[in-house]
C-alpha cells in the first residue's frame, strides 16, 4: 500500500472548518472570558483542533470584541502578520466593521471600512493590517485560524513572534475609531 503524507488544507477548506465550529461551544468558552487581553484588545479562547495549510500548522481560535466601555476597547488592536493568511468568520453580534490596510512608506493606508455581520468571512492577506471593530450593542464573536506565532508580539526577546502592532505608526489606528 502506498504511503500517504499529511493532508494539507487550502484556505477555502480552512474557512469551511471555521464555519463548522459549534456556535454554542464558542459562546460558552467566550462567556468564561470576562475581560479583554490588554494587548490584543479582545478576549481569545483556544478551540480544539489544528489544520495543516501551505503556510504551516494553523490552530483554531474564538474571539470576542466587547461592546464599547472604558474597561474594554471595542476593536481588535490593529496589527499585521508578515507570514500567512488569516481567515475570520463572524459568528454573532449586531454590527461590526472590518478595517484593512497596508503599510506604505512607514504609515498605514486604510481601505474603506467593510460592514460585517454573522456569517461573513474575511480573508486577511499576508502583510495586511487588520482590525475588527464592534459597532453594535452586543458582543461581536468570531473565529479565526492562524499559526501560534500570530498571537505573539514580535520583539527582540521574541523574534519568532509574527504580530506587529501598528498603533505607533502614523495613521496606525483607523481614523473613525474612538480615541
Amino acid at each position: 500500500m502506498p504511503e500517504t503524507g499529511p493532508v494539507i488544507y487550502s484556505q477555502e477548506q480552512v474557512e469551511d472548518s471555521l464555519r463548522r465550529i459549534d456556535p454554542q461551544a464558542l459562546e460558552r468558552g467566550l462567556d468564561e472570558k470576562h475581560q479583554a487581553d490588554p494587548i490584543a484588545g479582545i478576549a481569545i479562547v483556544n478551540l480544539e483542533g489544528s489544520i495543516l495549510t501551505p503556510d504551516g500548522e494553523y490552530h483554531l481560535h474564538g474571539a470576542r470584541v466587547f461592546t464599547s466601555s472604558t474597561e474594554h476597547p471595542n476593536y481588535v488592536n490593529p496589527h499585521l502578520h508578515k507570514i500567512g493568511v488569516e481567515p475570520y468568520v463572524v459568528f454573532a453580534g449586531d454590527g461590526g466593521e472590518m478595517n484593512l490596510g497596508w503599510v506604505v512608506d512607514g504609515q498605514v493606508v486604510w481601505d474603506d471600512p467593510k460592514r460585517v455581520k454573522p456569517g461573513d468571512t474575511i480573508r486577511v492577506k499576508e502583510g495586511q493590517v487588520h482590525s475588527l471593530r464592534n459597532t453594535g450593542d452586543a458582543p461581536l464573536d468570531f473565529v479565526f485560524a492562524c499559526p501560534d506565532n500570530h498571537l505573539v508580539d514580535h520583539s527582540e526577546e521574541k523574534p519568532e513572534g509574527d504580530r506587529y502592532l501598528t498603533k505607533d505608526l502614523p495613521n496606525g489606528i483607523p481614523p473613525q475609531y474612538p480615541k
